[in-house]
C-alpha cells in the first residue's frame, strides 16, 4: 500500500492545478492553430508537471499514458501541411491527451483527500 504524506498532497494539489491551466494552455495553442511562443511555455510547464509526477508514484502509469499522447498529439501537429487546419488525427490525440489529463489530475485529488486525512 502507498501511503499519502502531507507533502504528497500540497504536491498533488499543485499539479493538479498546473493540470488546469496546461489543458486551458493546450486549447488555446488548438485554437490559434500554432504558436511557437505558446506551445514553448506550454512544453516547459508539463516539464515542470512531470517532476511533480514523479514524486507520486500512483500516477506512474496514467503519466507514463499522458506523456505518450502529448508526443502522438504533438506529431501530428507538427505534420500538419497547414498550420491553419486541423485534421482528424489532431483531433482525436487532443481527446485522448485530454481524458487522460484528467484521469491524472483525479488520482491528484485522491492524493489530497487522503493527505488531508493523514494531516488531520
Amino acid at each position: 500500500m502507498i501511503s499519502h504524506s502531507p507533502e504528497q498532497a500540497a504536491i498533488a494539489s499543485d499539479l493538479a492545478r498546473r493540470l488546469t491551466a496546461y489543458e486551458d494552455g493546450l486549447r488555446e495553442l488548438l485554437q490559434r492553430r500554432w504558436d511557437p511562443e505558446l506551445y514553448r511555455e506550454l512544453s516547459d510547464r508539463f516539464d515542470e508537471m512531470q517532476m511533480q509526477a514523479t514524486l507520486l508514484p500512483k500516477l506512474g502509469v496514467s503519466w507514463t499514458e499522458l506523456l505518450i499522447t502529448r508526443v502522438d498529439l504533438t506529431h501530428a501537429l507538427w505534420s500538419l501541411s497547414s498550420p491553419s487546419r486541423m485534421n482528424g488525427k489532431v483531433v482525436a490525440f487532443h481527446a485522448r491527451h485530454k481524458v487522460l489529463i484528467e484521469e491524472v489530475r483525479r488520482k491528484c485529488l485522491e492524493y489530497v483527500a487522503k493527505g488531508e486525512r493523514v494531516g488531520a
